[in-house]
């Protein structure tokens, strides 16, 4: 059964390699990275603790001489697909979304935005060698687990949060880029929609997301059809753009004392409002629809990738089995 034709494709976006990130990156020592944390951000005497958290990046918490502790992100701008095509052209994305952030806190005051500390060259970012990115933040504490129900304040507070973001001064927007709505590893789930009846052996969880995805095959493309006509219907030249966040789920909100903030601006830009609104029921309901599944896709183009592609019995396949299931049988689709 093969995939129905749909709307020319946007230029192809490379698969990312399959790679844990619960688990120290095997071609990044931990000494290059101290010695870009000593040059970048002038820090002395460094003690790293590697953090097995998170789904997008490698994370540490520093601490250095003085006892002072901050928290380290280490992006693969191999494992970015939704940022560009190749190392170079995410390594400016990320920049771009990570000076937003720094600008909206700074000149449009939003407290609420956790924003990288500039290294000694005024950026955001340090490159670390030919595909790794660095950037230092304070520490708030440890970070919050993912699809963790929202409870009635966080939901209070995100809604607060998203009102101001959205309605930032447009002179902030300067730094950052207009995101439409898209799925990168689309001819990822195509292909494996096509490869149904082929054995998929890259681990032990490759066999059950083959039978699992079988099993949905037609469901997974009507959610495809069903895309390209939500997109095709919706002008979004008539959708006044704003500045997003992106992924304001359970997971990116964090409480500091008495207030939560935001985290995880790498996927920050211009879009529709409902690009975050669809998470708590609000805006324009066929906007809101095409973003959340969007989301869907999305996270199930991403699990049908990793989970053919080779892996072993950890962590990660684990989470990627159980994001495959929920991306296809979860009712109503939420990220929290």
């Amino acid at each position: 059964m093969a995939p129905s034709a749909r709307r020319p494709a946007s230029p192809r976006r490379r698969s990312p390699p399959s790679k844990s990130l619960r688990t120290r990156p095997p071609d990044l020592a931990e000494s290059d990275l101290i010695v870009a944390l000593t040059n970048g951000w002038g820090l002395k005497d460094v003690d790293l603790e590697h953090l097995p958290i998170g789904a997008g990046s490698h994370h540490w918490r520093c601490t250095d001489g003085k006892g002072t502790r901050h928290f380290v992100t280490v992006d693969d701008l191999d494992r970015k697909p939704f940022l560009g095509e190749h190392a170079a052209e995410v390594f400016e994305h990320l920049r771009s979304a990570l000076e937003t952030a720094r600008t909206l806190r700074s000149d449009a005051e939003l407290d609420f935005v956790v924003s990288p500390l500039d290294n000694v060259d005024g950026e955001v970012l340090t490159r670390v060698g030919t595909h790794y990115a660095v950037a230092f933040y304070p520490f708030l504490g440890d970070p919050q687990p993912f699809r963790k129900v929202l409870t009635g304040g966080e939901r209070t507070a995100l809604v607060d949060m998203l009102g101001r973001l959205h309605g930032s001064s447009p002179g902030v927007a300067a730094t950052a880029r207009v995101i439409v709505p898209s799925v990168p590893l689309r001819e990822d789930l195509e292909n494996a929609l096509r490869d149904l009846d082929a054995d998929w052996a890259g681990g032990p969880y490759s066999g059950p997301a083959r039978s699992m995805v079988a099993r949905n095959a037609g469901l997974i493309m009507q959610w495809l059809e069903r895309f390209d006509e939500l997109e095709a219907g919706v002008d979004m030249t008539a959708a006044k753009p704003v500045l997003t966040h992106g992924e304001p789920h359970s997971g990116n909100i964090v409480r500091s004392r008495d207030r939560f903030l935001l985290v995880d601006w790498d996927t920050a830009g211009l879009a529709p409002a409902e690009r975050d609104l669809w998470m708590i029921g609000r805006g324009d309901p066929t906007l809101c629809e095409l973003y959340r599944l969007r989301w869907r896709l999305d996270d199930l183009s991403w699990c049908v990738h990793e989970l053919r592609s080779a892996h072993r019995q950890d962590e990660d396949s684990e989470r990627a089995w159980r994001g495959l299931c929920s991306s296809i049988e979860r009712e109503p689709f939420t990220r929290d």
